[in-house]
């Protein structure tokens, strides 16, 4: 996989986990704990074909485990009731967070926080003119939404963060690594599933529900888990990091067409900026690597040492 692939592979990854932000507004009528859980029900279905490999591999599960919790079934359950308090825009902003969080600690001692000060500034910057837009409703529901989209922010960065060390501790588990997760995290979820359907009954409008459980799962999970671990090998971490930002990016443009109206100018100027951001962090590593003794790719088509995590 060459560079460029794996920018492509990034970004339709960041549009795949973007889409999440605005999937419970497509099935209102379903609560949204319904909609997290089934998405990992199906993320674990489309899983089981590798079960095999998962299981003649040496999983450390224990790890796995907290990072299915951590990276998916309490993360998205989080943003998808954060969504439905504070509505997709604050949660996506401050979700959007978590590249800052991950380049920084990234690029901890390696000398490189200096160069990217501009792209985390832009980044930064992004995020707070996506929160102080006109309108931005601050009634205790909204707050209680926000605290919500923190604590998915905290969640995520420690996956993030653990995820990325276990790869680079755990190379030869790489190839199943995200077949495990889904696994994990549709064990995790399936218990959770049946208890709300048991209680509240089949959603109103099943099909709607279904169809969006089904997305999540297959699109926002599996599809996008398998780009990025495939493309993540090829990037720097400290880029990784960066290219996190896309999430935000694609959830702003989703939100934007699910509301039918045209962002007003502080927000249209915080996608700028939050867009600006990735694009500079991708020239800086760019000239990085072209200053730098390019490392020859693998002979037997396996990836090379995954340095990101990839959220699910």
């Amino acid at each position: 996989m060459t560079r460029n692939v794996a920018l492509l592979a990034m970004v339709v990854a960041g549009a795949a986990w973007g889409a999440v932000f605005v999937a419970p507004g497509l099935a209102p009528l379903a609560p949204a704990l319904l909609l997290a859980t089934g998405r990992f029900v199906a993320f674990g279905a489309v899983s089981l074909p590798q079960i095999r490999r998962v299981l003649h591999a040496d999983v450390p599960w224990g790890r796995v485990i907290a990072h299915a919790l951590t990276g998916s079934v309490l993360y998205y359950a989080l943003v998808a009731v954060s969504v439905r308090l504070a509505g997709p825009t604050v949660a996506v902003a401050t979700i959007g967070l978590v590249p800052v969080v991950m380049a920084l600690v990234s690029a901890r001692g390696t000398g490189r926080v200096a160069g990217l000060v501009p792209a985390l500034g832009l980044v930064a910057l992004g995020q707070v003119l996506l929160h102080v837009g006109p309108g931005q409703d601050w009634s205790l529901e909204s707050l209680v939404g926000l605290g919500l989209a923190v604590l998915a922010l905290v969640s995520w960065s420690w996956y993030g963060l653990d995820s990325h060390k276990l790869l680079h501790e755990r190379p030869d588990i790489a190839p199943v690594l995200a077949a495990a997760q889904g696994l994990a995290a549709g064990a995790l979820a399936l218990p959770a599933a049946g208890a709300l359907l048991l209680i509240d009954g089949a959603p109103a409008q099943p099909l709607r529900a279904l169809a969006v459980v089904l997305f999540l799962g297959l699109v926002s999970s599996w599809l996008a888990v398998r780009l990025w671990h495939a493309a993540a090998g090829y990037l720097s971490p400290v880029l990784v990091s960066q290219l996190m930002a896309l999430e935000t990016a694609w959830g702003f443009v989703f939100a934007a067409v699910a509301d039918g109206a045209v962002p007003a100018p502080l927000q249209l100027a915080g996608e700028i900026a939050l867009v600006g951001g990735v694009v500079l962090a991708v020239l800086v590593d760019a000239s990085r690597s072209r200053r730098a003794v390019p490392a020859p790719e693998p002979d037997d088509g396996s990836v090379p040492e995954c340095v990101g995590a990839a959220r699910s």
